[in-house]
């Protein structure tokens, strides 16, 4: 069977349209090989990426190594369509046009966090070298205290981390609400501003520069974490409660986000900057446009959100005590629950 490829010029039209990882934070350890399959590309197409300035560095035996979120962000600057993370985000969002009951109603998830088993040579049939030391894996945990979660498996999450990973059965139950303290509003529309008017471009943004949020908006680069870490700082630099959080957005597979929690009269309300941002461009990023379910970014909890236990929207997997390398999410699953 063939496998199609993007087109000759859409790799290289991304060039440009994004900003490169600095490169004192630049982890340059992804092969020709599998930036390929990330963007449905021909090997020499990738060549002809690195010859037209793709930050990279050159093995002697492996060839050019690339920084997996440069790559990504050729994949979501090309608009072949094809590619991992043009395809990730539009079948994540797909829910966003959905009915807006279907965005609150009470859902159950059976989720499973295997990051160890990606670590341990799992990952696309890799086997492990016997005399390779695997490193210890450790995940936060579901934030049951959170409104709208409930844990019904019989499952302890005594801890806010855990070693290894864990499965569980939970049932989320959004909620529809908005929010009118003009202070929020204030600092919701500096931030969805300034992704909206592209002063502030929304891309993949390497975790080393997600912990220094302030540095990535001054580079006019953000992403969910980066986002809703500034405007918790906007928020609670204004008087109020606020916290970045993070957790995974749940489908047929994982996928981490972040988003704000603000408290206005007593009630914890969501604030989703990125959410509400792609759900405004629409097409433009492969998602279908939907004001309704952007106005509803500003207020409401939704009942594909798991958030797990941190205090300022950290990495959810580690391995040694360092943030996960990108192809630990492989290892992180998630379904609606079936009829018993």
């Amino acid at each position: 069977m063939t496998v199609e490829t993007a087109a000759p010029d859409a790799l290289l039209g991304a060039l440009g349209r994004f900003t490169a990882v600095p490169e004192d934070i630049g982890r340059y350890d992804t092969d020709a090989r599998t930036a390929a399959q990330a963007l449905r590309a021909a090997p020499e197409q990738v060549a002809q990426l690195a010859a037209e300035g793709l930050p990279h560095v050159t093995d002697p035996e492996r060839g050019p190594l690339f920084d997996y979120d440069d790559l990504m962000n050729v994949g979501m600057f090309c608009g072949t369509g094809q590619t991992v993370p043009e395809l990730g985000l539009r079948f994540l969002m797909r829910f966003a046009a959905s009915s807006r009951s279907s965005w609150y109603a009470p859902r159950e998830w059976e989720i499973g966090v295997h990051p160890s088993r990606t670590a341990g040579g799992e990952r696309a049939g890799a086997v492990t070298d016997p005399g390779v030391r695997l490193p210890e894996v450790t995940v936060r945990v579901p934030d049951l205290s959170a409104p709208g979660v409930e844990l019904l498996s019989e499952h302890p999450f005594a801890d806010p981390v855990r070693v290894g990973g864990y499965e569980a059965t939970v049932r989320l139950t959004g909620a529809d609400q908005t929010v009118r303290d003009p202070r929020i509003h204030e600092a919701w529309n500096e931030v969805v501003e300034g992704l909206a008017s592209r002063r502030v471009t929304y891309q993949t943004v390497p975790e080393p520069l997600r912990a220094d949020h302030h540095r990535a908006w001054e580079l006019g680069i953000a992403d969910c974490v980066v986002a809703s870490r500034l405007l918790a700082d906007r928020l609670r630099a204004a008087g109020l409660e606020a916290t970045a959080r993070r957790g995974y957005l749940l489908g047929l597979f994982g996928s981490d986000h972040a988003w704000c929690d603000v408290v206005e009269d007593g009630v914890h309300k969501s604030l989703d900057p990125v959410f509400a941002f792609v759900a405004t461009v629409g097409d433009e990023r492969g998602v279908a446009e939907s004001p309704e379910f952007a106005a509803a970014c500003f207020g409401s909890r939704f009942n594909r959100l798991l958030p797990c236990r941190t205090d300022s929207a950290e990495p959810l997997v580690y391995f040694d005590g360092e943030p996960a390398p990108y192809w630990a999410m492989v290892g992180v699953g998630a379904r609606p629950r079936r009829s018993s």
